[in-house]
C-alpha cells in the first residue's frame, strides 16, 4: 500500500459554460489576487478542533506541498515532485505544462524544434536541466510514444488520470536506465491508497478567446475496497476526456542577405510573411487498477492504462519563396548605422516579381499508448522482501501532413521596421485576383508507426538487523524486448508550376494560373480576419487553396499535377537527378506508405542486472546507498540500401547504379556499466545535505538507427550532360546509423535542504554538474557501393558537452492560509560542435562555434506560485519564466543554398514568461466550482535570428489564445 495514501489525491477539473472575452484576463488576475490576499483567514471555522486542523493540513493546496515535501525528504536521490491537490487534479491542462513548475524543468512550445515556424498550443518537448534525453515512466515502468523516438510525449497523457509527477535528477542502481537529463515518473492512484469507497467527477467548459470556441472536458473516478474470501480486494476505475481548440497567428521577418548598393554592402531582408494556424486537440484516457491482498504480507496488482491523443492543425499562410539574391531595394530605402535595412520597398525585376506562396496545410496525428502491467509484492519474512512485475506496452501513431500551395509573383513589398514586427504593404488589387495565382507545389508527409514491448523485472531485498551499519542489500534483474516499426515518408515536395521552370520546362512568358487549370472554384480568398488580434494590418486578401485539396491526398494531388502536365515543354527523363515534375511523374502521387525504403524496423533486447547496498550511521545520522547497474543492449535494424534512379543516365554507365533496393540487416551490441553513490546527512533536525554521483546513459532514437541509405548520383559542375565518364559524376547519400551507441554522462549533485516548522516549510539549494559524451551529430563518411564512392551523411556519436548549474527552491504555507512555492535555476553549458553543424551566415561566413550553448538550454529560469485557501476558497496564481535558448541550427525556414552559398542560421527563442491561475469556491462538502486560466496576459512568443554582420533581429512573433475554464468538481466518500 502507498505510504502516501493520506496525502495524494486524484480528481481533475471539469466545469460549466461561459463566454469569456479578452478583458477577462485582467479581471481574472484581479479575482485571483483577491483570493490570494483579501479573503481573511478568519473565514476558517474558529471552533475547529486540532483534528479538524490536521485534516486541512493534509488536503487541498497545503496537502500538495506537504506531500511533495515528504517525497523529497524521504527520497534516496535528488527528486522534485508535484502532487495532485484533489482527486485527479494537476494544476494545468497537460502534463507538459505541469512539468514546467518543477525546478530545472523547461518546456518547448513548438510542434518540434526542427520546425520552429509552427507553434504548439499546450507545450511540447520537455527538458530537464537543458537536456531533452528524458526518460518517461508510468508507475516506474517504461512509457513511450510510437514516434520514432524513445520518449513518452507527455502531452499525450491525460493529467486527470494522475496522482502526481516525480522528476528524478540523479539515479540509484535500482532505477531503470535511459534518462540522461532525468527521469519523469507519472504516478497513478491505487485503490489501497484510498480508505473505503470514493466517487468523484469533474465537468469542464474550456473557452479559447482568440478562436472564440468553447469545448468540453470531463473525468470520473470510482474506487472501493472489500474484504472477501480472497483477502482484501480493491478496484479503481478512472476515465477522462477533453477537447481544446486554438488559434495561433505568426508574423515573420526573413533573414538578411548582403546587397551591393552602389559599392557599399548593405543587408536587405528576403521578405516578410505571416500565417494563421488553427488547432484541435482531442485527448481521452482510461485507467483501471485491481489490488488483491490475501494477507498482510502478500499483494497482487493489475493495472491497465490507455491514452489516446488526436491533434489536428491547419494553416493559411502567405510566405516568401524567392531567390534572395535577386531582390532589389528601392532607392529611398532606409538603413541603420550598420547598413541593415529598416524600411523601404523590395522588388525582383529578374523574375518579374517577388515569388511568394499561399498555402493550405493540414496535419493530423493520432497516438495511442496502452500499458498492461501485473505483478506482486511479498514480504517473505522479517528480512526478505521480493517483488516482480511484467509489463506489456503497445503504442501506435498515424499521421498525415499535407500541403497544397499556390504562388504569385508579387510586384513589390513595402516593409516598415524590418527587424521588428513588420508592417507590410503591397498591391491589394493584385493580391485579390485569382488570375495572378498558379498552383506552386504539393508536399505530403506520412507516418504509420507501431511499437510493442514486453518487459519483466524481479527485485529481492534482504534487510539486516536495525543496529547494523548495513541496512539492506537489494539486487535484481530486468529483461525487455521491443519491436519498433516506423514508417516515415519524409517531406515529399513536388513542384507544379514554378518561375524557375521557364525556358526549359515551361515556355517563357506568363505562368499557367489556377484559372487556366479551370480550378478557380478550388481556391478561396483568405482575409486573415483579426490578424494578430488586430495589432498588425494585413495587406489585403490572399488567394489560397481550399482545405479539401490538402485533405484529399492523394487524389487531389494527382488532379493538380495532371492539370499541369499539358503545360510542360518536356518531361525530365534526361535529367540525371530525375526529381522534377513532368507527365511521367504524375503517377508518382499515390500513397507512399507501401514503399519499403520508408520502413524502419528495429528489434531491441535489453538485459540488465543491478546490486545496491543501503547503509547508515545512526549516531551521526548519515545514510545512503551504493550500487552498480550493468546493461547489455542488442539491436537488430532491418532496411534497405536504395541505389540511384539510373533511367536518365547513359546506358553504358547504368549498371554501376541500377541495382534497385538491396535489403540489409545490421546487428549491434554494446554494454554499459553504471555505478552510483547517494549520501544523505541530517546535520541537525530538519537540515539535510546530500551528495549524489552516478553514470547515466540515453540510447539513440530509433529514427537515427534506421538501416537505410538512399544513394544519389549527380553530374559534376562543368561536366557535359550525357557523359559516360564516371569521373564526371559524384555520389551523395543520406541514411541512418544502426551502429550508434548510447550517450553517456558522469553526473554529480550536491544539495542542502532545510525542512522547518510544524507547517509546510522547506528551502534548498542544489549544485549539479554533467559531463556528456557521444552527442549525435550528422557526419559525412566516404562509402563505396558497386565500385563508386559516395559521400554518405549519417548521425554519429561525436560531440561532447559539459553542463553545470544550481537550483534554489522554497515552499511555505503560513498559518493564515497563504502559501508560496518558488524556484530558480541557473545553468551554464559548453559544447563541441562538428564542422557539419557549425552555423553559417547568409554570406557563407561561419559562426564561432564556442559562442553557442547546448540546444534547448536556458541559462536562467524560474517559477513562482502563490496560493491561498481556507474553508471557502482555494486559489492559485503562477508565473513561469525562462531565458532565451538556442532552438536549433538551420531548422526549417533558417537554411538554404542560394547563389551557390550554403547558409544555416542559429535560431533562438527569446525569453518568455506566462501567468496562469485558478480560483475554486467550496459550495458544499461535496461540490466546488472554479475558474481557471492559462496565459492570462496574452504573451507574445518571439524568435530571434542571429547573424554575424546584420546582427540579431526578431525572426517571428506569435500570439495565441488565453484559455479559460469553468470547472465543477464533485466528490462522495
Amino acid at each position: 500500500m502507498s505510504v502516501y495514501k493520506d496525502k495524494q489525491s486524484l480528481l481533475s477539473a471539469g466545469g460549466a459554460w461561459f463566454n469569456a472575452r479578452k478583458r477577462l484576463g485582467k479581471s481574472l488576475l484581479t479575482l485571483m489576487m483577491t483570493g490570494l490576499v483579501v479573503v481573511p483567514a478568519s473565514a476558517q471555522d474558529e471552533n475547529a478542533t486540532d483534528e479538524d486542523i490536521e485534516e486541512v493540513i493534509v488536503t487541498g493546496l497545503r496537502g500538495t506541498l506537504q506531500s511533495a515535501q515528504d517525497i523529497k525528504f524521504d527520497s534516496e536521490t535528488i527528486v522534485d515532485s508535484i502532487v495532485a491537490d484533489d482527486i485527479a487534479n494537476l494544476p494545468d491542462r497537460s502534463v507538459t505544462e505541469t512539468l514546467q513548475r518543477i525546478p530545472g524543468v523547461t518546456i518547448d512550445r513548438f510542434v518540434s524544434r526542427d520546425d520552429p515556424e509552427h507553434f504548439s498550443g499546450e507545450g511540447s518537448g520537455v527538458s530537464v536541466r537543458g537536456l531533452t534525453e528524458v526518460r518517461g515512466e508510468i508507475n516506474g515502468r517504461d512509457g513511450f510514444t510510437a514516434n520514432g523516438g524513445r520518449s513518452l510525449s507527455f502531452e499525450d497523457v491525460p493529467p486527470e488520470l494522475l496522482a502526481g509527477v516525480d522528476v528524478y535528477k540523479n539515479q540509484t542502481a535500482d532505477m531503470i536506465e535511459g534518462g540522461l537529463g532525468g527521469t519523469v515518473n507519472l504516478r497513478t492512484r491505487m485503490p489501497f491508497d484510498i480508505d473505503g469507497q470514493l466517487i468523484a467527477f469533474t465537468a469542464t467548459a474550456n473557452h479559447q478567446n482568440f478562436i472564440e470556441e468553447t469545448t468540453p472536458g470531463f473525468s470520473a473516478l470510482y474506487s472501493n475496497r472489500w474484504d472477501t474470501g480472497l483477502g482484501e480486494v480493491g478496484l479503481l476505475v478512472d476515465l477522462a476526456y477533453s477537447e481544446l481548440e486554438g488559434r495561433i497567428d505568426v508574423v515573420f521577418n526573413r533573414p538578411f542577405f548582403p546587397y551591393d548598393n552602389a559599392g557599399e554592402t548593405v543587408y536587405i531582408p528576403r521578405g516578410a510573411d505571416w500565417r494563421t494556424e488553427r488547432t484541435y486537440r482531442d485527448r481521452q484516457g482510461a485507467y483501471a487498477a485491481l489490488q488483491i491482498a490475501p494477507s498482510d504480507d502478500l499483494e497482487y496488482f493489475l493495472t491497465i492504462f490507455r491514452s489516446e491523443y488526436d491533434f489536428t492543425w491547419d494553416e493559411d499562410a502567405l510566405f516568401v519563396d524567392n531567390d534572395p539574391y535577386t531582390v532589389v531595394p528601392s532607392a529611398d530605402s532606409v538603413y541603420d548605422s550598420n547598413g541593415v535595412f529598416v524600411s523601404g520597398t523590395l522588388t525582383d525585376p529578374t523574375n518579374g516579381g517577388i515569388n511568394m506562396g499561399s498555402d493550405i496545410r493540414f496535419s493530423n496525428r493520432n497516438s495511442i499508448t496502452t500499458d498492461v502491467s501485473t505483478g506482486f509484492k511479498w514480504q517473505a519474512s522479517d528480512q526478505w522482501f521480493v517483488s516482480s512485475d511484467i509489463q506489456y506496452v503497445k503504442a501506435t501513431t498515424e499521421g498525415l501532413d499535407s500541403t497544397v500551395a499556390a504562388g504569385l509573383l508579387m510586384p513589390y513589398i513595402t516593409i516598415q521596421n524590418a527587424g521588428g514586427v513588420p508592417d507590410i504593404m503591397t498591391d491589394v488589387d493584385y493580391m485579390s485576383d485569382p488570375s495572378n495565382y498558379h498552383f506552386a507545389f504539393t508536399m505530403d508527409h506520412q507516418d504509420d508507426n507501431e511499437a510493442e514491448q514486453i518487459a519483466w523485472r524481479g527485485d529481492t531485498e534482504y534487510s539486516f538487523d536495525e543496529s547494523s551499519f548495513f541496512k539492506s542489500v537489494k539486487f535484481g534483474a530486468r529483461y525487455a524486448n521491443r519491436d519498433s516499426t516506423t514508417v516515415d515518408t519524409g517531406f515529399n515536395w513536388k513542384a507544379v508550376i514554378q518561375p524557375w521552370m521557364r525556358g526549359w520546362a515551361l515556355p517563357n512568358g506568363p505562368l499557367p494560373t489556377v484559372v487556366d487549370f479551370g480550378m478557380q472554384d478550388l481556391v478561396h480568398a483568405n482575409h486573415f480576419d483579426n490578424f494578430f488580434r488586430g495589432d498588425i494590418a494585413v495587406p489585403g486578401s490572399v488567394i489560397a487553396p481550399d482545405r479539401s485539396l490538402a485533405e484529399g491526398y492523394p487524389g487531389t494531388y494527382f488532379e493538380i499535377h495532371q492539370a499541369a502536365a499539358p503545360y510542360y515543354m518536356c518531361c525530365f527523363a534526361s535529367d540525371p537527378n530525375g526529381d522534377g515534375p513532368g507527365p511521367d511523374n504524375v503517377t508518382f502521387f499515390a500513397p507512399t506508405l507501401i514503399e519499403p525504403n520508408h520502413r524502419n524496423e528495429q528489434e531491441e533486447t535489453i538485459q540488465s542486472l543491478y546490486a545496491m547496498l543501503r547503509f547508515g550511521f545512526e549516531d551521526i545520522r548519515v545514510d545512503g546507498n551504493i550500487g552498480v547497474r550493468w546493461i547489455e543492449t542488442e539491436n537488430v535494424a532491418s532496411g534497405f540500401i536504395r541505389f540511384p534512379d539510373a533511367s536518365g543516365l547513359p546506358t553504358a554507365i547504368q549498371p554501376t547504379f541500377a541495382q534497385g533496393d538491396v535489403p540489409i540487416a545490421v546487428q549491434s551490441t554494446y554494454t554499459n556499466t553504471l555505478p552510483s553513490l547517494n549520501l544523505r546527512w541530517e546535520v541537525f533536525d530538519g537540515f539535510l545535505t546530500r551528495l549524489a554521483w552516478s553514470k547515466a546513459i540515453a540510447r539513440p532514437d530509433f529514427r537515427d538507427m534506421r538501416s537505410y541509405t538512399q544513394l544519389f548520383v549527380n553530374l559534376n559542375d562543368g561536366a557535359t550532360n550525357g557523359s559516360t565518364d564516371l569521373n564526371d559524376y559524384n555520389g551523395s547519400a543520406d541514411g541512418g546509423n544502426p551502429n550508434l551507441e548510447a550517450m553517456e554522462a558522469d553526473q554529480l549533485d550536491v544539495s542542502f535542504e532545510w525542512y522547518y516548522g510544524d507547517n509546510v516549510g522547506s528551502a534548498w539549494v542544489n549544485l549539479f554538474w554533467k559531463d556528456i559524451d557521444g552527442f549525435l551529430r550528422d557526419q559525412p563518411f566516404i562509402e563505396t557501393y558497386n565500385g563508386f564512392d559516395y559521400v554518405v551523411t549519417r548521425p554519429a556519436n561525436q560531440d561532447a558537452a559539459e553542463i553545470d548549474g544550481w537550483e534554489l527552491g522554497w515552499r511555505h504555507f503560513f498559518d493564515f492560509g497563504f502559501g508560496i512555492e518558488a524556484s530558480y535555476t541557473s545553468i551554464d553549458s559548453s559544447t563541441e560542435v562538428s564542422a557539419e553543424t557549425i552555423p553559417l551566415d547568409t554570406d557563407g561566413t561561419p559562426f564561432n562555434p564556442d559562442s553557442l550553448p547546448v540546444e534547448g538550454l536556458s541559462e536562467n529560469a524560474y517559477s513562482v506560485t502563490l496560493m491561498y485557501e481556507n474553508s471557502l476558497v482555494s486559489s492559485r496564481l503562477a508565473y513561469t519564466w525562462r531565458d532565451e535558448f538556442l532552438v536549433d541550427i538551420g531548422p526549417n525556414g533558417y537554411n538554404g543554398n542560394n547563389n551557390g552559398i550554403v547558409w544555416q542560421l542559429p535560431v533562438f527563442q527569446d525569453d518568455y514568461g506566462q501567468w496562469d491561475g485558478s480560483i475554486f469556491f467550496n459550495l458544499t462538502d461535496n461540490f466546488s466550482l472554479g475558474l481557471e486560466a492559462n496565459n492570462l496576459t496574452n504573451e507574445k512568443l518571439n524568435l530571434i535570428q542571429k547573424q554575424i554582420n546584420p546582427g540579431n533581429h526578431l525572426s517571428s512573433s506569435t500570439v495565441q489564445d488565453t484559455r479559460y475554464a469553468i470547472t465543477l468538481r464533485g466528490k462522495f466518500d
